[in-house]
């Protein structure tokens, strides 16, 4: 397991871009893979805008939807300091949780690197993932 997650962490480290954009907004300083269902991995970078930004794994899995793919294995995201060089690993944010589950069920099984040997089912990071069942009130 740890060998895998260190590939695709390296992987997605190197695609880690940082870009200084207008009024020092930083885009492209943390970056995602998602691993399809297929097989197929998908990149994403982070942009920073003042209107409207996206997390790396937003941007991945936008990715994967534009070529017709919804179920996914695996997701990374990375983050290198740019002051100690150190990479970080990092879990998704509420939001990327959230739209990881309502792009398709299975996706709640997929596994969410959080390092070399550690990892998490979506569905353990996301808790009241279930629907909720309707309730009964007596009138």
């Amino acid at each position: 397991m740890g060998a895998l997650h260190h590939a695709l962490i390296g992987r997605a480290a190197a695609l880690i871009k940082p870009h200084m954009g207008p009024g020092g907004r930083l885009h492209g300083d943390v970056s995602s893979i998602v691993v399809a269902e297929s097989g197929r991995e998908f990149a994403g970078l982070c942009i920073d805008t003042p209107s409207w930004g996206t997390c790396a794994e937003r941007s991945a899995l936008a990715a994967m939807v534009t070529a017709g793919e919804y179920r996914f294995r695996q997701v990374v995201a990375v983050w290198r300091n740019t002051e100690t060089g150190a990479l970080h690993v990092l879990p998704p944010c509420g939001i990327c949780r959230e739209f990881m589950r309502q792009l398709d069920d299975t996706n709640l099984a997929a596994e969410v690197v959080l390092g070399d040997d550690r990892s998490a089912r979506l569905a353990d990071l996301l808790p009241e993932h279930a629907w909720p069942a309707p309730i009964e009130r007596s009138r």
